[in-house]
């Protein structure tokens, strides 16, 4: 298959279902915050809000020069930006990074299916059954690429919206409305009612609540898959229309949060370290054996759409920008596809492997690390896209402080990505990611200045894009300019 062609399969192919499979995990991690936690779990409803609009600016601007140049993963528009192939490289690599653990998590999900159903998610044959699914995952993207995820998106996307709307309703149907389940959460929380319990936030708990919606959305729209999308889009328009469609899923994801807060006021008891497998369970209590099956059936397929696309979307990262730009430059593309099948194979293999080899707890715990590293790519791509005059010596400085701050804080507070910043009573609390990027900027803007004082050369940008954000005036209107 000719270059070009290649290129065309693949993005019209992709589109779809990496859009999709941005909320696919959602129907068992974000009811599953909201049993072990309340109140915090909802900041996914403004997190999706404030994708909104930065998906609306962001994605489109980025299409216009992706579709000018030929590129088609955020590391082809960095290298082209600022002409610096290491920084392009920590952009790629990060990406990756960030996206193991991301892929691990649909495992989890899976297992959680499996111990509401009976099956004993450590035995045999649950590991026989995760194995048996990724075989068929693997096999199907292997041989058909993103063909086989996009067919069934569309169908993943009905099936989870039906359920979610089933199960809601026989929740409100059983429990007796939203008062009495508000009202027995809160009890099981350790509260006297609603107002006095964890499912409201206290005033400490609201800046940890505000910078994790924002440092998570902003975060989403830097992992490889959910940009590749944004590269296959018909244009720029297709992109705008679906970033103001984006806020109607803020509802679902309420839902879904609803269903976290159900689980405890129904008295499910999840296993421990295992809140994930609450609605599962919620579900296995309420429903009949047949309906309860079609509804883990959407939750698996919800898993496992996305894992492909995340796996396919770093493989041709890794392809694009490691091993044609440092390993075989010369490489035809059929060899690159070649290559690249067998990096989205391994990427499974080693997912499987890494669930299997580690407690579940690890996975989640890499997964909170996952989100702070992919936001320090923030500043070289988002930033890029909007001024070119940050030096690429001072990214790959302001990345390279991000990534450490923000490991640090992460592992010295247990693994939590809420970290205090004050020594007050109580202190204040934020999101590591955010005081990582924070960081991350002004490392890159004081190096900018101290790189250009000294006169360090810059690589040359090819974009076409200005070098500093302009802002375009409207003419002024009078007699001789009606």
């Amino acid at each position: 298959m000719a270059d070009g062609a290649m290129t065309a399969t693949f993005l019209a192919v992709i589109g779809g279902a990496s859009l999709l499979a941005v909320t696919a995990r959602r129907l068992t991690a974000v009811p599953g915050l909201a049993y072990g936690n309340g109140a915090p779990a909802f900041f996914a409803v403004p997190y999706t809000v404030i994708v909104s609009p930065l998906a609306f600016v962001l994605l489109s601007r980025l299409w216009t020069v992706a579709r000018r140049h030929g590129y088609i993963t955020a590391a082809d528009f960095v290298r082209g930006r600022y002409g610096s192939p290491p920084l392009a490289l920590v952009v790629a690599l990060t990406g990756i990074l960030a996206t193991m653990p991301y892929l691990a998590l649909q495992l989890l999900g899976i297992r959680a299916v499996l111990t509401a159903g009976g099956v004993s998610s450590r035995g045999a044959t649950g590991d026989l059954v995760m194995v048996a699914l990724f075989a068929g995952l693997a096999v199907a993207t292997y041989r058909h690429g993103l063909r086989a995820p996009t067919v069934i998106a569309a169908l993943k996307a009905v099936a989870v919206f039906v359920s979610l709307t089933a199960v809601t309703w026989l929740v409100l149907d059983r429990l007796g409305g939203p008062g009495p389940v508000f009202d027995g959460a809160a009890r099981r929380l350790g509260g006297t009612d609603t107002a006095h319990s964890a499912l409201l936030l206290t005033p400490a708990q609201q800046p940890a609540y505000a910078t994790l919606a924002l440092g998570s959305a902003l975060a989403l729209l830097m992992y490889p898959h959910v940009l590749t999308a944004g590269f296959a889009a018909d244009g720029p328009r297709t992109l705008r229309k679906t970033a103001v469609a984006l806020p109607a899923w803020t509802g679902l994801l309420a839902l879904f949060g609803f269903l976290g807060i159900a689980a405890l006021a129904a008295g499910v008891r999840a296993p421990a370290g295992g809140a994930e497998a609450a609605v599962p369970m919620l579900v296995d209590r309420l429903m009949p054996g047949p309906l309860a099956g079609l509804v883990f059936g959407a939750i698996t397929v919800g898993a496992l759409v996305p894992a492909s696309v995340m796996s396919i979307a770093a493989a041709t990262s890794f392809v694009r920008n490691v091993y044609v730009e440092y390993v075989h430059p010369t490489a035809t593309p059929k060899r690159q596809v070649r290559i690249a099948r067998a990096v989205s194979l391994t990427a499974k293999v080693g997912a499987v492997a890494f669930v299997f080899g580690l407690r579940d707890q690890d996975a989640v715990n890499l997964q909170l690390l996952g989100g702070v590293w992919i936001l320090q790519i923030f500043p070289a791509v988002a930033v890029g896209l909007v001024t070119g005059r940050l030096h690429p010596r001072a990214l790959l400085a302001g990345w390279g402080a991000g990534m450490v701050a923000g490991t640090f804080l992460v592992v010295r507070e247990g693994f939590s990505s809420i970290v205090p910043f004050a020594t007050g009573r109580p202190p204040l609390e934020i999101y590591a990611g955010l005081a990582a990027l924070l960081l991350n900027l002004i490392v890159a803007v004081v190096g900018t200045a101290a790189l250009e004082r000294l006169g360090v050369p810059r690589g040359a940008d090819t974009t076409d894009l200005p070098s500093r954000l302009t802002v375009r005036r409207r003419p002024e209107t009078g007699a001789n300019n009606p």
